[in-house]
């Protein structure tokens, strides 16, 4: 009997049962039931399988556990603020910005420390500085107490890849949801279900 989801990535050589099963979508299962598709379950189970994807592919193509992603996270999102203020960029000029901001000594007034990033997500100090320590050995990320933490020069190619392909994920998610209805559902929610 096939099993609901859609194919996850191996992890490593262990297949996951939803890998080794046929597989068959939300929409098949409906469809062969004659049921009109439940908009909020079917737009929860897309935004379910886009975590799951991201999740894995953190994993196996990045090579980190999520709480380093999430590290990361808080300084992408520190180096993005600073791009912005001189404008919104595309994603070309976006590419070109995040190399040179480890460059950049204007930031050293703004610096993000361990502290902040502990802050940011609520995790233990020691637990954020082990995490962006073990994200310098790769240079993901740098590290100076003049400058602070930034990304580093391999957070480049993460770009270029990783980035790439979970916006193309994301605009999937997205289609998904408006083919469903479920887009327009979730922009009309207020802050009640």
């Amino acid at each position: 009997m096939p099993i609901l989801g859609c194919s996850i990535p191996m992890m490593g050589k262990i297949k996951t049962k939803m890998s080794v099963n046929k597989v068959i979508s939300f929409e098949e299962v409906v469809k062969e039931k004659g049921q009109k598709e439940p908009i909020f379950s079917l737009g929860l189970y897309n935004w379910v399988m886009f975590i799951l994807s991201l999740f894995t592919r953190v994993r196996e193509n990045l090579k980190i556990d999520f709480e380093s992603f999430v590290v990361l996270q808080v300084v992408v999102s520190h180096s993005l603020y600073q791009i912005n203020k001189s404008g919104t960029k595309t994603f070309s000029e976006l590419e070109e910005q995040m190399v040179k901001i480890e460059q950049n000594k204007k930031m050293r007034n703004n610096k993000l420390t361990f502290a902040s990033i502990a802050a940011v997500i609520q995790l233990p100090r020691e637990t954020v500085r082990r995490k962006v320590l073990g994200l310098c050995k790769n240079n993901i990320l740098l590290n100076n107490t003049e400058n602070g933490i930034k990304l580093g020069p391999a957070y480049k190619t993460i770009y270029k890849e990783f980035v790439t392909q979970t916006t193309l994920e994301l605009s999937t998610l997205i289609k998904k949801w408006k083919k469903s209805g479920a887009l327009e559902y979730f922009l009309g929610m207020d802050k009640k279900l």
